[in-house]
């Protein structure tokens, strides 16, 4: 099971793949007139070949077959208009988030938004840290950077965007991005393009078939399933392998969905403790969770300084802490100091 680590750079990944790259528009033979500028066009050229049974998507679909989806899960999808044709798909060797796309969680409103959610959810938290061991903070810092706790989960059809994510490494999309990166950095490489596709393939490949598991387990059409652009999904924005995987029914209805605040406080803790945080493992170690769920230092970065910031709303941070007594929990500042 792949981690959703490959949210990784995920949301950086994903925004690129949603920028329309100029470079990627096919030359004209055709000298315009000299009076009058040629028309830009602000689609990309189809790389497949765009009167194919798939749409363009063959060498995703040839990737998919060769995984074990059977056919009929393959033409559902790929030969469905409700499937966007196969275009180019901009990527970076070596992604970095900044820690900019972050900056607006430091404003006091989502620490406050924080801490409402654990005052309400208090009973449902207490069990969650017996089970897990799991701060709720830190919980609760994930699910608002995600997505406000359910206020953004996103609108984009998740198939189409894994797909994407997972066809990067079509020889046509290689050469385009190849070309189109050489000519802005001269030591990039072919095969350092190719490492990137082959992680990025490896990594969102087994995607597809999770989510059509998905679809097939709910009774769900799989192009009405919506997330964000990066293909994950739910209040705590999972991808379809760690849902099927981490999942929790937290509020035992017999049902697990991630736009359930209950299920997603619950999910988001099994998946961090499946991956062996603690409350009282040393920083290092916790940051090391952090990376299993986003591989971003800023975003590791952000959920702390969140978490910080919720905890010390108020005296929650002193009944909730571990350390073992007061003293240390305000020398950690994980708590006011006491009032005389």
């Amino acid at each position: 099971m792949r981690k959703i680590s490959a949210i990784l750079s995920i949301v950086f990944t994903a925004l690129l793949l949603s920028t329309n790259i100029a470079d990627a528009k096919p030359k004209s033979k055709a000298k315009p007139k000299a009076s009058r500028k040629a028309p830009q066009s602000t689609t990309y050229p189809l790389l497949g070949d765009s009167h194919s049974k798939y749409r363009g998507w063959d060498y995703l679909a040839a990737q998919l077959r060769k995984a074990g989806v059977k056919d009929s899960d393959i033409s559902a999808i790929y030969s469905s208009p409700e499937m966007p044709r196969f275009t180019f798909i901009p990527f970076k060797v070596k992604p970095k988030e900044p820690h900019s796309i972050y900056a607006s969680f430091d404003r006091d409103s989502f620490a406050q938004l924080g801490a409402s959610f654990i005052e309400e959810y208090d009973h449902e938290f207490d069990k969650m840290e017996r089970t897990y061991d799991v701060p709720r903070e830190v919980v609760t810092a994930i699910l608002v950077i995600e997505t406000q706790i359910g206020r953004h989960t996103g609108k984009e059809k998740i198939v189409h965007r894994l797909s994407r994510l997972a066809a990067v490494l079509d020889p046509n999309n290689v050469r385009e991005n190849y070309r189109r990166l050489k000519a802005d950095d001269p030591s990039v490489t072919l095969e350092d393009v190719k490492r990137r596709g082959k992680y990025l393939e490896e990594t969102f490949l087994p995607e597809i078939p999770a989510l059509i598991e998905i679809s097939k387990r709910n009774q769900v059409n799989t192009f009405h399933i919506l997330g964000s652009t990066a293909g994950a999904f739910g209040i705590p924005q999972f991808l379809p392998s760690a849902f099927i995987k981490y999942g929790v029914d937290g509020d035992g209805d017999g049902h697990v969905s991630l736009f359930n605040k209950v299920d997603a406080l619950w999910s988001a803790g099994n998946y961090l403790s499946a991956f062996g945080y603690k409350a009282d493992l040393p920083y290092a170690e916790r940051r090391k969770v952090i990376w299993e769920y986003n591989r971003s230092d800023a975003y590791i970065d952000t959920v702390f300084r969140v978490a910080s910031r919720i905890r010390n709303i108020g005296v929650m941070g002193c009944r909730r802490q571990r350390a073992t007594d007061e003293a240390e929990a305000i020398r950690v500042g994980w708590c006011p100091e006491p009032r005389e």
